[in-house]
């Protein structure tokens, strides 16, 4: 709708989404070593006896209205605003069981326990203000700068796994020293392993802000600086609320009290929460060459810093410490400092005949340093889960090669009698001979580029 120095869009969208799931869960046993391999002996259990099966529906309903004003004649101002209702999702039969930290108990939805649905629905209010400036009114300069604030709409694997639950399916899990042959039977007592979700999740939130300024530096070709930024909060993150605490679990069994399995010993109950966090900073430089005089590229070249507390949100329980989220905040999975990417296209002058013409030669390349590594050791059975990082006992020194890509820093294996020590890490032992959590950051380690 155009009125004067105003252009309105405003619209809006539903979305319905309609999983039918089924499967079977054959289970994983983990062994620590080939001689535990031989001899039988796991250090780790899971299995689901039952089918997992689940008829789940999500619904959502989404509108905007967004004004692109023209104050000045070298000044544009857009604002906007979206409202989403992500409504909860249901399942055809009412499957979704969760558990109760506040009862110790399970319940399924539906069936009069504290919670009518998963998890509530969440009202997301997102603004997001953006302005264009032109200084000297030339054409040849934009200074932008933008804000907005998004929701995320969960996706349905969030809850799919309550399905899995008591009384529908039994899941199992064992942590210490298991024989394959007696597995179940040796999980089965104290190995239930119930999934939920957390009372108090909520829609995942992002802010977005950027500043960039472009100038057409000479004919056809304009360079671009700018900073962009990002901040994530209540971002999905799974913690194991029954793990260790001083070797006891904090819910060792459901409550007389549940009316499902009452009483039954509990292993590792996974529940989905939205602790998580993320930020990100980078400085963005582009050089494009629009094609003349046979000649046409792109290039950018990119510095960031991404760090979050878990990069990927459907992986399970991998943070060292689930009753401290914040202690995995650190870079992410996929940072990377520097990158560049580049292409190009020239148009060979050559003239005169048709096998001469229309030739081009064209280029495209990028790289960017390396990613982060983790190192863990195999100890799981501290918390009930996660694997424990090791404690560090020196300096990091990364050597950047494939026969030594780090070491500590008065160690090369490769140099007879330079190294005093075996290695750069211990395992988390404390002086009592007890395990404790490792104090080496996530992510601490850079791959290669």
């Amino acid at each position: 709708y155009l009125r004067g120095r105003h252009s309105f869009k405003f619209g809006g969208e539903y979305r319905t989404f309609h999983n039918l799931n089924f499967g079977t869960n054959g289970g994983t046993f983990t062994f620590p070593s080939v001689a535990a391999f031989q001899a039988g002996i796991g250090s780790a259990f899971t299995a689901t006896i039952g089918d997992l099966d689940s008829d789940v529906t999500q619904k959502a309903l989404g509108l905007f209205v967004q004004d692109n004003v023209k104050l000045r004649s070298n000044v544009t101002l857009e604002l906007g605003f979206r409202y989403d209702l992500n409504m909860s999702p249901t399942e055809a039969d009412d499957r979704f069981v969760y558990f109760d930290p506040l009862t110790a108990s399970l319940y399924q939805t539906g069936q009069g326990g504290p919670r009518d649905k998963i998890y509530g629905n969440k009202n997301n209010y997102q603004p997001r203000v953006g302005v264009i400036w032109d200084p000297w009114n030339d054409g040849r300069t934009s200074i932008r700068a933008a804000y907005s604030l998004m929701s995320d709409q969960p996706v349905t694997n969030l809850v799919t796994p309550t399905a899995g639950n008591p009384p529908l399916v039994t899941p199992l899990t064992f942590t210490g020293p298991i024989k394959l042959e007696s597995a179940l039977a040796t999980a089965g007592p104290a190995g239930l392993a119930p999934q939920s979700v957390d009372a108090d999740f909520r829609n995942p939130l992002i802010q977005s802000w950027n500043l960039n300024i472009q100038r057409e530096i000479w004919k056809d070709t304009a360079l671009m600086v700018g900073y962009f930024g990002s901040k994530g909060d209540h971002l999905r993150v799974s913690r194991n609320i029954n793990q260790f605490v001083n070797g006891v679990r904090p819910f060792p069994r459901l409550s007389a009290s549940s009316p499902i399995l009452p009483g039954n010993a509990l292993g590792n109950i996974t529940e989905v929460t939205s602790l998580g966090r993320s930020r990100y900073n980078a400085l963005w430089v582009q050089l494009t060459k629009r094609f003349s005089s046979g000649l046409q590229f792109n290039g950018s070249y990119t510095l960031s810093s991404s760090k979050d507390t878990n990069s990927l949100n459907s992986q399970g329980v991998v943070v060292q410490d689930s009753f401290n989220i914040e202690g995995d905040f650190a870079p992410s999975d996929y940072d990377a400092r520097h990158r560049y990417v580049l292409s190009a296209i020239w148009e060979l002058p050559f003239k005169g005949n048709a096998l001469a013409e229309g030739w081009q030669i064209s280029v495209i390349t990028q790289g960017q340093s390396g990613n982060p590594l983790t190192v863990v050791t195999n100890i799981n059975n501290f918390t009930g889960n996660a694997n424990l990082r090791p404690d560090l006992v020196g300096n990091i020194v990364v050597h950047g090669e494939p026969d030594l890509w780090f070491s500590n820093e008065v160690c090369d294996p490769r140099i007879a009698g330079s190294c005093t020590a075996n290695s750069v890490f211990a395992l988390p032992v404390s002086a009592n001979g007890q395990f404790h959590m490792g104090n080496l950051p996530r992510n601490a380690i850079i791959g290669p580029s």
